[in-house]
């Protein structure tokens, strides 16, 4: 059913694909990164994100249309097996956004997350300012279930945060 995108674990060939994101300073506000990840670390990064989310409590896709560009990537981390749940974050490459590659990057992982770790429900973070994730996370079926005041700080202020969650169909 889904014809535009697929998920696939990172390689060794997607280290510089991982450097510009990781390294977009534009996007450090809506993580906790304050400086920029040097090639080997991202390096030693991709070699280790073979592990099992399990072991890891985190795994990265990359997310690739049919003729195997780049468009962006989503994550499962903070990864709680006890309580059947997982955070969810994506990032799209800013010339790939607008047409619903998000949405349905969100329905892959939704998918991988039932049927093969048994979750039963994903949430995120967003920043309250972030009109077009928290657009995203309400058109997957999202539900904005709490307000963090003043949880993040950058440009020279504090900022609110959104959780969202999706109970999901186990």
């Amino acid at each position: 059913m889904h014809k535009t995108c697929s998920l696939r674990l990172l390689e060794s060939s997607d280290l510089e694909f991982l450097e510009c994101i990781e390294n977009d300073s534009c996007l450090w506000k809506y993580s906790n990164t304050t400086e920029p990840y040097s090639h080997e670390v991202l390096k030693i990064y991709i070699q280790n994100a073979k592990q099992d989310i399990v072991e890891a409590g985190q795994q990265r896709f990359v997310i690739a249309d049919s003729d195997s560009n780049k468009l962006g990537l989503i994550d499962l981390f903070d990864y709680e097996p006890k309580h059947a749940r997982a955070a969810v974050g994506v990032v799209i490459v800013e010339e790939y956004r607008g047409r619903g590659y998000a949405k349905e990057a969100l329905q892959l992982l939704e998918e991988k997350a039932i049927q093969k770790l048994n979750l039963h429900q994903l949430y995120a973070e967003v920043s309250i300012e972030n009109t077009s994730s928290r657009a995203l996370f309400k058109a997957a079926g999202y539900i904005e279930t709490a307000v963090k005041k003043d949880w993040s700080y950058y440009e020279n202020q504090f900022h609110d945060e959104i959780i969202v969650q999706k109970l999901l169909d186990v």
